[in-house]
């Protein structure tokens, strides 16, 4: 039986993939890792809202775009997936040469290990991390010297508290190295790019006040920028999941 600590959004994302091929055949999507993965898990895919299965399903293709986009620019780069969960986008976007790390809490790296839900490729590892705001990882990587670097953050600040996200966004413009992209989304409070030409993200807080970090621009890289807006265009064609009816905004930034 899956483990308690595997959150509900973590399943919702599996199930959703490896349902899509019979569900979705419209999106043409398939994973036959997240297919394999529900099927040695005690999971009943009918205890899913259809609607929030797409959802998820379509945000996950928006965010595979970018990656491979990432990808196709950096043939040797690493990717880390903070807080990655259930996540099999590395048998999806593997190009034969990329380096991916998943960082998770130690009960879920301790889970995936027991389970052997990883990919079998040496260029796959599930790494153990308390939290995404922790400086360890951080400080590993400036031992990968020039590697062009992308970090992905998709869902793990959505389930954070504010003080948590900003002392990742903080932390991270500290020490992480120019030129290492993030994608992330966010919502509540939202993370957001003022309209101004190259303007920094802001995260606005509860009592008015707006926490800025300069080193956060937007990825703006020829074609690049057009893949961003298709990909969030296509996700924003689906019925929303979340409560407000608006679905969290995906941001693919760059540090200065």
């Amino acid at each position: 039986m899956i483990s308690t600590a595997v959150s509900r959004h973590a399943v919702l994302s599996l199930v959703g993939r490896a349902e899509a091929r019979v569900r979705f055949p419209d999106l043409g999507f398939a994973d036959p890792w997240a297919e394999a993965m529900l099927a040695s898990l005690d999971v009943d895919p009918a205890g899913f809202d259809a609607r929030a299965l797409r959802t998820s399903t379509v945000r996950t293709m928006a965010v595979d775009r970018l990656v491979r986009d990432y990808v196709a620019r950096n043939p040797l780069g690493l990717v880390i997936a903070l807080d990655a969960g259930l996540c099999t986008r590395f048998s999806r976007v593997d190009n034969g040469t990329l380096r991916w790390v998943e960082l998770d809490p130690p009960h879920l790296a301790e889970f995936k290990c027991a389970h052997r839900l990883g990919h079998g490729s040496d260029r796959h590892a599930v790494a153990r991390c308390c939290s995404i705001a922790c400086t360890g990882w951080m400080d590993g990587l400036r031992g990968a010297g020039d590697v062009p670097t992308l970090l992905i953050a998709e869902g793990a600040l959505t389930r954070q508290p504010p003080e948590v996200v900003d002392a990742f966004l903080t932390r991270a413009s500290l020490r992480l190295a120019p030129g290492t992209e993030l994608i992330l989304d966010h919502e509540a409070p939202p993370l957001r790019i003022p309209p101004r030409s190259r303007a920094c993200l802001a995260l606005p807080s509860l009592d008015g006040s707006v926490a800025r970090y300069p080193r956060l621009r937007p990825f703006c890289e020829g074609d690049a920028s057009t893949a961003l807006g298709r990909a969030l265009r296509d996700a924003s064609r689906v019925p929303r999941l979340y409560q407000d009816g608006g679905a969290p905004p995906v941001l693919h930034l760059r540090f200065a």
